[in-house]
């Protein structure tokens, strides 16, 4: 493991991260900001603890896109296309699992599972296909 962990493409990791996030700003904004707050009865006017709210999730998708590249590492892969469909489909089995339980325990409307599970398989993709293309070692393929 320790050699997985040191042998990932950390800018990469970093860069997929980035993608992630910036896809949730506009997800959580722009698409369906309103809805989301609607449904977590979120006040969008009270911004006190918003910085540590933002680094905190950032760091958590910069562990999600780190498990991305291990996971990516695990399967040893020899082409792009197989490396992806792999990675892709374990983070996203295991996020829709995940997000899947929290909602259903807490409730929420089938709507608000579609946007913060569709959230998360659209940024996995995304970082899947950073970390296929451009994050892996020689060592891994």
């Amino acid at each position: 493991m320790k050699n997985a962990v040191l042998h990932l493409n950390w800018p990469m990791v970093l860069a997929a991260a980035v993608a992630y996030f910036a896809i949730g700003a506009i997800w959580y904004t722009v698409l369906f900001g309103k809805y989301w707050a609607r449904v977590y009865n979120a006040d969008t006017s009270n911004r006190s603890g918003m910085v540590r709210t933002m680094v905190i999730g950032f760091l958590l998708t910069f562990l999600i896109t780190t498990v991305v590249g291990l996971i990516l590492n695990a399967v040893r892969c020899k082409e792009l296309y197989d490396c992806f469909i792999r990675a892709y489909i374990l983070a996203a089995g295991l996020t829709v699992g995940l997000v899947g339980t929290a909602l259903n325990y807490q409730r929420k409307p089938f709507g608000i599972w579609i946007v913060d599970i569709g959230y998360h398989l659209i940024g996995i993709l995304v970082a899947a296909l950073i970390l296929a293309k451009w994050g892996m070692t020689s060592s891994a393929h």
